[in-house]
């Protein structure tokens, strides 16, 4: 038998169900970590008590609880600094859109019902928390010694077509677990691939994100995120979900640049970047401008354009905060910047300054994902580290990034050249912030006035 470790708060909710004739089962993620040797985030927990007759039972005893959705059977549940969910038994019933929300729920369930309805088997293994003993109906936990993600019922097609996040939750554990599909589970998450299309946009984004960053949970690392990324496409739902990555797949690049074709590389790049939201969304969409700037005019120079323009339209279209869009449109228009690492010094500074800091610092890291996803080159990327370098250099002379690091106001701007508030001043301190971050040691009063005195007669236009 597993040592399972059991938290005091769980057993002592679990003692009360027992002194009320009822069993308590935790179920989910938390069985199944404990089973692998995770972590555990999340308790879940259920029995055959329906949620009016469990929260009448624990606020007679001055247990916190908070309806969470009647409709489904689901309690929050506060016991001490432990927070926990509860869900009566239940099967449920779908009406064939695929859209996340079951038409019929009921209760007069068993355990066995219970975990049929379930999406996945190692997701299905229910652990009473007094005697330590594990139920398992459909055959979780020699799924999970074979490291295998397979539907809970014997036709897989029932649970993947009645909710369509369960294709997205299919990769999504791949990548976190480092699990590999069942066949006959992924041919009919790509017969239901189509139930994606009833699905939130705001729930697609939200899963996607947690699908992009599935490597962090458990630290499963490199290869399980592409396995994971790989069955977003195998399953369809890149078809469905991203068709413009969907137009890459198969597009074919020069061989010595890089190895694979043009939607593999954008995965690699994807999985290769720093776990952070807008790296891996830019990484993930950064080239997708390839195929069309190829079709349009049989070339992909100038596919960054193409691209920005494909990620502004994905981003906007999944209803993603507008700040991440922005800013990952901004990283994939120039992702080719400096690629052959000739450009000028002064030019890479007024660079960084119009990014700022943090997107100059995203930039290195997405030219190091980038050649490192082409396949073809490993270690250290010459342009990122000329790019580190002025970067520090920047950072070691003070360098402004921003109009607010000067050392000169709007006032003293307009006093210096006479003139009143407006549009000039603008444009005058942008200039003042490109020459300073340049030549930092002129960011000081007296040679900010005669910079700016200098602008104002013409003989220095915007550097």
């Amino acid at each position: 038998m597993h040592d399972f470790t059991i938290a005091p708060q769980l057993t002592a909710l679990a003692e009360i169900f027992s002194e009320n004739g009822a069993r308590l089962y935790a179920v989910g993620g938390m069985v199944r970590n404990c089973l692998l040797g995770y972590p555990v985030n999340d308790t879940d927990v259920c029995s055959a008590l329906r949620i009016e007759d469990v929260e009448a039972m624990l606020t007679a005893r001055g247990i916190e609880c908070r309806k969470k959705g009647a409709a489904f059977g689901t309690l929050d549940i506060v016991i001490g600094d432990m927070s926990l969910e509860y869900a009566a038994f239940r099967t449920e019933r779908y009406d064939g859109t695929g859209s996340h929300r079951p038409s019929e729920v009921s209760f007069a369930a068993t355990l066995e019902e219970d975990a049929f309805r379930r999406d996945f088997t190692v997701n299905a293994i229910y652990l009473d928390p007094l005697t330590k003993e594990v139920t398992d109906p459909t055959g979780g936990v020699k799924d999970m010694e074979r490291r295998i993600l397979r539907a809970t019922s014997p036709d897989p097609a029932l649970i993947m077509h009645d909710d369509g996040v369960r294709i997205l939750r299919l990769c999504r554990f791949a990548g976190q677990l480092g699990f590999e599909a069942d066949e006959n589970t992924l041919a009919a998450a790509y017969a239901s691939r189509e139930g994606l299309r009833d699905i939130s946009p705001e729930r697609i984004y939200a899963e996607l994100c947690k699908l992009i960053m599935a490597d962090t949970a458990y630290g499963a690392g490199y290869d399980a995120l592409i396995g994971a990324l790989h069955l977003l496409h195998r399953s369809g739902a890149i078809e469905v979900l991203l068709p413009e990555l969907e137009l890459c797949y198969d597009v074919k690049q020069r061989r010595d640049f890089h190895k694979y074709d043009v939607m593999e590389h954008n995965l690699r790049a994807c999985a290769a970047v720093p776990p952070e939201l807008v790296l891996r969304w830019t990484m993930l969409l950064h080239d997708t401008g390839k195929a069309t700037a190829f079709y349009d005019h049989g070339s992909m120079h100038g596919h960054e354009m193409y691209s920005a323009r494909i990620a502004n339209d994905v981003l906007t279209r999944l209803k993603a905060p507008a700040a991440l869009r922005e800013e990952v449109v901004t990283l994939v228009r120039w992702h080719m910047f400096d690629l052959k690492g000739e450009t000028r010094v002064r030019k890479i500074k007024k660079k960084f300054v119009e990014l700022g800091r943090d997107g100059a610092q995203k930039l290195i890291l997405i030219r190091e994902a980038d050649v490192h996803g082409s396949g073809i080159e490993l270690g250290r990327v010459d342009t990122a580290e000329r790019w580190k370098r002025v970067y520090a250099e920047m950072q070691a002379e003070n360098a402004p990034f921003t109009e607010k690091e000067l050392n000169c106001t709007g006032q003293d701007i307009c006093r210096w050249l006479s003139i009143s508030p407006g549009p000039r001043v603008g444009e005058v301190k942008r200039a003042l912030l490109m020459h300073c971050a340049c030549k930092p040691r002129d960011n000081k009063p007296k040679m900010l006035e005669k910079i700016t005195r200098d602008i104002g007669k013409g003989n220095i236009k915007d550097e």
